[in-house]
């Protein structure tokens, strides 16, 4: 007898509405961890941006308190954990430059600015450091790039700022023509404090625009009491301007009001001496210019062949030049040609000693005497 042989079990079929219904589970099980993980993920970022704000504050605070050491940690630990906030990675960068480490502040900054040129804070960050580097001219370019950049919070403050950084750095570098530049848009923004004035003013006379400061000095005098502050940069203006009496009135009047600032007296006694020495000062006889025409040839002469080592050809014919006209006296009717050849002498001195000696000092006497002739 034959055992019989066991069949198979069939298969269980689903039907179509239950494999939909699976489906469907398994998906929304798939969907809500995606949505759960994605919660997690959103909740984490959250907790770092929150955790480098507080990095960042610490470390600002820290920075105000001169702690720069322990405020670079703290930034870089906010620019770590938040890598798309470019103003930490720019606080960082300038936290390390305050700490004497340029290089390393400019390593920072430039990755931040391929990402965003336009970023203001960066671009003044980055002139910052070119700057204490001595790399003027990129700095220059940075300055402008601030100037002209975004800046999501207190953009005229903070561009203003960087202008004034600008105007300072071509006052140093006696950029002139550039310093002039700047100026000259913001010489009327009426935001302007009367201490921004009063530097503007200051700046015009270095600029080489003293009647602009004039202007401007003037405006802080009436608009406001007495200042000694305007008064000496009148003063400053007037000598640079050749009018040493008018200097002298301003510098009295400063002193008037502020007795205690002994630096008065010191300015003063230079514009006396000015006024001493001046040949070209209205109302001398043609004696007394004379004699003060040849006494600038030889204050000139000295202060040339202290700074020129070198005996060049043009520089010996010159000092040979002005040494034979102090030897020769010329006679009563030829003083005024003589005085006219004695300034032309003087001035040329000088223009040898301003193209190969260090600067003289532009309030020196001599510097003063030989600017009016110059005018």
């Amino acid at each position: 007898m034959k055992t019989p042989v066991a069949q198979p079990a069939p298969t269980p079929a689903a039907s179509v509405s239950e494999f939909i219904a699976t489906f469907a589970v398994i998906l929304g099980v798939i969907v809500a961890l995606l949505l759960f993980d994605t919660a997690l993920a959103r909740v984490d970022i959250r907790g770092r941006k929150s955790y480098a704000a507080r990095e960042f504050r610490t470390g600002e605070q820290l920075l105000s308190q001169g702690k720069t050491e322990q405020a670079i940690e703290h930034l870089r630990t906010a620019s770590t954990l938040d890598g798309d906030n470019s103003a930490y990675g720019t606080a960082l960068a300038q936290a390390i430059l305050a700490d004497g480490r340029p290089d390393a502040a400019e390593e920072m900054l430039l990755p931040l600015l391929e990402r965003n040129p336009t970023d203001g804070a960066a671009n003044l960050a980055m002139a910052r450091v070119l700057a204490k580097e001595e790399g003027t001219e990129e700095a220059k370019s940075y300055y402008h790039r601030a100037i002209y950049g975004l800046w999501p919070q207190g953009a005229h403050e903070n561009r203003t700022a960087a202008r004034f950084e600008l105007i300072d750095l071509l006052a140093r570098t006696n950029a002139k023509q550039e310093l002039l530049a700047e100026l000259l848009p913001i010489q009327d923004d009426s935001t302007n404090t009367k201490a921004q004035r009063m530097s503007i003013a200051h700046l015009f006379v270095v600029a080489g625009s003293p009647s602009r400061a004039v202007a401007i000095f003037r405006e802080l005098l009436r608009r406001d009491k007495p200042d000694a502050d305007a008064y000496v940069g009148l003063a400053e203006a007037a000598l640079s301007l050749g009018d040493f009496a008018t200097a002298r009135a301003d510098l009295l009047l400063a002193q008037k009001l502020t007795p205690e600032d002994t630096s008065l007296q010191a300015r003063i006694s230079v514009t006396d001496s000015v006024i001493a020495l001046d040949p070209t000062q209205l109302g001398l006889s043609q004696p007394e210019q004379y004699r003060r025409s040849r006494n600038l040839v030889q204050m000139t002469l000295a202060f040339t062949r202290k700074c020129l080592a070198a005996q060049a050809p043009q520089v010996a014919v010159a000092l040979d030049s002005a040494s034979a006209l102090l030897v020769s006296p010329a006679p009563a009717d030829g003083r005024a040609q003589s005085i006219q050849q004695a300034l032309s002498v003087a001035q040329s001195l000088w223009g040898l000693q301003r193209t190969r000696c260090a600067p003289a000092p532009a309030d020196g006497v001599l510097a003063l005497i030989q600017n009016r002739i110059a005018q």
